[in-house]
Order: structure tokens, then sequence, then C-alpha cells
């Protein structure tokens, strides 16, 4: 047991020396609604502006399709007593989504149903928390977000979708 607890700090310690920045990932999300591929790219050589783009199939009403573009700034977010090198992430962005039957909306606790092939916008904001894997050969990056929304055309039943994230990353 001794021996494993040595081996993970010691691990850890060198890993975090391994650890670089990125430029761009590309990846897979998983999220309570929204599932899909996702891409990041940096503006800036210390990351910590860029976008991010979305797009996925989505399980909200029937199902349907989502797109979504953020503007992200991305800094560490240094915990002593964990020692990890997570990222904090916050964003804001806008979303189209394309729901081809059964997409509501909630009315005094009821729902009212668009007609077919419905099509909504509207305005997104992102928070989440980044791992970057700290070995050289194992270039990936782990996250969670929240993303709260909201539709200024064809609203919607939902407000908030959460996911978890696994992207390949560029240096």
């Amino acid at each position: 047991m001794k021996r494993l607890l040595l081996i993970t700090v010691m691990f850890i310690f060198f890993s975090a020396q391994l650890r670089a920045q990125y430029h761009a990932a590309v990846g897979l999300r998983g999220g309570k609604f929204t599932s899909g591929i996702t891409a990041k790219y940096f503006f800036f050589p210390d990351n910590a502006s860029g976008i991010e783009l979305m797009l996925g199939r989505t399980k909200i009403a029937k199902g349907g399709w989502l797109g979504a573009a953020f503007y992200e700034h991305q800094f560490p977010l240094r915990i002593p007593i964990l020692q990890l090198p997570v990222d904090f992430i916050g964003g804001v962005g806008v979303h189209a989504g394309y729901y081809p039957k059964r997409y509501y909306k909630i009315v005094e606790g009821s729902a009212v149903y668009y007609n077919d092939k419905c099509v909504s916008f509207g305005m997104d904001a992102i928070i989440g928390l980044e791992y970057l894997v700290p070995i050289v050969w194992l270039p990936f990056a782990v996250g969670i977000e929240a993303q709260p929304f909201v539709e200024f055309v064809n609203q919607g039943p939902e407000h908030l979708d959460f996911a978890i994230t696994l992207k390949y990353v560029f240096n």
C-alpha cells in the first residue's frame, strides 16, 4: 500500500512538470441533453482566450440537432490541497437548434407544441473545469461543464445542460 502511494505521489509530481499547454483540441461531449463533437481553438499563445464549437444530437423533446459557438476564457485554477493542474473555463455563446417533431414549451405547467420542423435560437453561457492529462504521450483533456441557456426564438422546455468532455489536444 505504501509503495502504491509513493508511486502515485511521484507520478503526480513528475507529471505536473511535463504538463504543456495546447492551442487546439477536438473531441466528444456527452451531455444530459446534447451529445456530440466539440472543437476548441485558442487565439493567443498563453491559451487564455479562444472559441469552442459544438455540434450534437439533442434529447430535448423528441430529439433534434443543436449547434453552438462559444467565446471562452480559460485560466489555471490551483488548489494547494489537490495539487492537480485544473483549468477553470467560462464563456458566452449562441446556439441554433432544429427539432423535426414535437418540440414544445411549458406554459402554466402544460406543454404547448410548435409545428413540426421547428428551429430555435438563443444565448448560452458555459462554466466548467478541465484537466489536461499531464503525460506527454497521452494528449487528452477531460472536462466537466454546465451550460445554462435561454432561447429567444421558439423557447423550449429546458434551460440547463451538464456534460463531460474528452478532447484530443494539439500542442
